[in-house]
């Protein structure tokens, strides 16, 4: 392939959409910057914390979007897998540590030091995932049913969820049990990253296949139970699909168990956990 070939006109949609995650991702970290400088019972902290948190869940629908779009059109490509995980890197590796670490660091829950060495753990877990998930996944539609390891979009939505859920339970000073909570979750976030726990493709299992009018039923009544109580709903959403990467591990591993062979047999590559 020629390296000084000119993008089509079809490739700059799904190109331009993967920036859009990327812009979003960097406003997220602009807010949480701008946080810093304000104090602890500033109410505009806040409302600076809600707009990052915003800007990362505005960076997921993009990175939802761009992928479909470029195969839909064709333009899926190796230089499009590039940019969208570099992109992922900024929206759900830096931005949500930096969340974590700003209201961990003004609640004091942890000392600064702690929280900065936290964050690093976990931004550096979302790069490994996402450089992985370059090398052992092609563009095609049949390469992306379910993942080995945590999605990272998935991941930055959990912490969304505790720190949405933080404020919610404490809207002055947003220091509930959740942010006392979070040192000990995030990097256990990071680590289901790095993790080679299968997790379904949410967007695929939803819509990526013809559906039952009952399954449509069910989808849209739980849709609204959750937007009736979105503030506790959805984190309670999110840690059940952190959760059941694990727990499909352990249930798969309960069945074989009794029809395991006396001799230990070697362990398959889905069976790791690193």
């Amino acid at each position: 392939m020629n390296p000084t070939r000119r993008m089509k006109p079809v490739e700059m949609l799904p190109t331009l959409i993967t920036l859009g995650n990327l812009f979003c991702g960097f406003l997220a970290i602009a807010y949480l910057t701008d946080s810093n400088h304000l104090g602890n019972t500033d109410p505009v902290r806040l409302g600076l914390y809600q707009k990052a948190m915003w800007c990362i869940l505005l960076a997921m629908i993009f990175d939802a979007i761009d992928g479909k779009i470029a195969r839909m059109v064709g333009a899926a490509s190796d230089f499009g897998a590039q940019i969208d995980s570099l992109s992922d890197v900024i929206s759900f590796g830096a931005a949500p540590a930096l969340l974590f670490k700003v209201m961990a660091e003004t609640s004091g829950v942890v000392t600064p030091k702690a929280a900065l060495v936290l964050a690093v753990v976990y931004v550096a877990c979302a790069a490994l995932r996402l450089a992985r998930f370059n090398v052992e996944t092609d563009v095609g539609e049949e390469h992306h049913r379910h993942f080995k390891g945590l999605p990272s979009p998935a991941a930055a939505a959990c912490v969304l969820a505790l720190g949405f859920l933080n404020i919610t339970l404490d809207p002055d000073t947003a220091h509930s049990w959740v942010v006392d909570a979070m040192p000990f979750l995030v990097p256990a976030i990071g680590f289901l990253m790095v993790s080679r726990f299968k997790y379904a493709h949410a967007t695929n299992a939803l819509f990526g296949e013809r559906k039952t009018f009952g399954f449509l039923v069910l989808v849209l009544f739980a849709g609204a139970l959750v937007m009736w109580r979105a503030d506790i709903l959805i984190p309670v959403v999110m840690i059940a699909y952190v959760a059941s990467g694990p727990l499909a591990w352990v249930r798969a591993k309960l069945r074989r168990a009794p029809a395991a062979p006396a001799a230990a047999a070697p362990a398959e590559d889905d069976d790791e956990v690193i």
